[in-house]
């Protein structure tokens, strides 16, 4: 005659808020860091295209286009870009490969790892850097360029 039914939602609604709060900080998080990331290449992109003013108008003497010259710069910073996401995309599933599993008894870094086709999730930051970097960079280098002539 005493006994209560207690379905859990008192203390679990709290959770499920806080979760879905912290799944929009982790998007909040992720858009930060592409911006970082179009920033970072755009003041590098502005800095080397500075840097070869000199350059850069000797090739417009010998008849070099400004779309000729901004693919080489895009170029080389997609290139880079690439380069760098895709070793640290291979740091972090090794960094990931090592934490310890969710079976093993225990610990506060348990379960951290994907499963199954979020395995693949990796895979696609080194491509969608390079995607920032080419459109940062070109932005970058026809603003400059047309800054030059």
């Amino acid at each position: 005659p005493a006994a209560v039914l207690d379905d859990h939602t008192r203390w679990r609604r709290p959770l499920v808020v806080a979760a879905g709060r912290l799944r929009l900080l982790g998007w909040v998080s992720l858009g930060l860091i592409v911006a970082a990331t179009g920033a970072m290449v755009t003041l590098a992109a502005n800095a080397a295209l500075a840097a070869n003013a000199q350059v850069i108008a000797v090739l417009r003497l010998v008849g070099a286009t400004d779309g000729y010259i901004a693919s080489a710069f895009v170029r080389r910073f997609t290139v880079r870009t690439l380069t760098g996401a895709a070793i640290g995309a291979a740091l972090a599933v090794v960094a990931l490969l090592l934490l310890p599993g969710a079976q093993e008894a225990g610990g506060f870094l348990t379960g951290l790892r994907f499963e199954g086709w979020g395995w693949l999730v990796p895979l696609l930051l080194p491509p969608l850097s390079a995607l920032v970097a080419y459109l940062a960079t070109e932005a970058a280098a026809r603003r400059v360029l047309e800054d030059l002539a």
